[in-house]
């Protein structure tokens, strides 16, 4: 990854900046999936260069920081994208930089990649039990240590699957960080994420 650009969240006295991180990455959701390819995935990843997920039975430290980064091999790509354009209606809430080239001697690179969280074993169980391979109790047994909760930092996410506005689903945008190796693939989801591509760490 060759290019950046950097979003920072402007601190606001009436609005957390919980409300501007779902704001602003819905609207990178929209744009991500304008630019995606047959399989659902673009070239532009992210980073949060002030990720914070410190826990211990005293105290938790947990935040997403109030910096968002977009990384890209190419400048086109970026200008493609144009973040501008999408962020048109936050600019009392977040700046953007120009598109700036990453600095040389990258040391450190991470992958930020979704969490998703199974919410209830009995749904998931029935759910399964539709497919006709195996009955519900197995299904159960199966499903009964999903992982149902996560202290993982989140964004507040609209649903934007339906069209019909009462129908839209709030749901948390689980983020997990990892320390890894530079990467050879740079293959990302709408959200930026991915569980497999790095992005460079400064």
């Amino acid at each position: 990854m060759k290019y950046y650009q950097e979003i920072t969240l402007i601190d606001q006295a009436e609005i957390s900046s919980y409300f501007i991180w779902s704001k602003l990455y819905t609207q990178l959701h929209i744009a991500l999936a304008e630019i995606k390819d047959t399989n659902n995935k673009v070239n532009i990843g992210v980073s949060f260069p002030q990720y914070l997920f410190e826990k211990n039975d005293k105290n938790s430290k947990v935040n997403l920081g109030k910096k968002l980064r977009l990384f890209a091999q190419n400048e086109a790509d970026l200008k493609k994208l144009d973040l501008k354009k999408w962020l048109d209606r936050l600019t009392d809430y977040v700046h953007i930089t120009s598109i700036r080239e990453v600095p040389e001697n990258i040391k450190s690179y991470a992958i930020y990649k979704r969490k998703q969280v199974k919410t209830n074993a009995e749904r998931l169980a029935r759910h399964r039990v539709k497919r006709g391979d195996i009955g519900f109790d197995e299904a159960l047994a199966r499903y009964s240590n999903v992982v149902t909760t996560t202290d993982l930092p989140y964004i507040q996410m609209l649903s934007l699957s339906t069209s019909d506005e009462q129908d839209k689903k709030r749901f948390k945008l689980f983020i997990e960080k990892r320390s890894i190796e530079q990467s050879e693939s740079q293959v990302f989801s709408t959200y930026g994420l991915s569980s497999e591509s790095s992005v460079p760490e400064f």
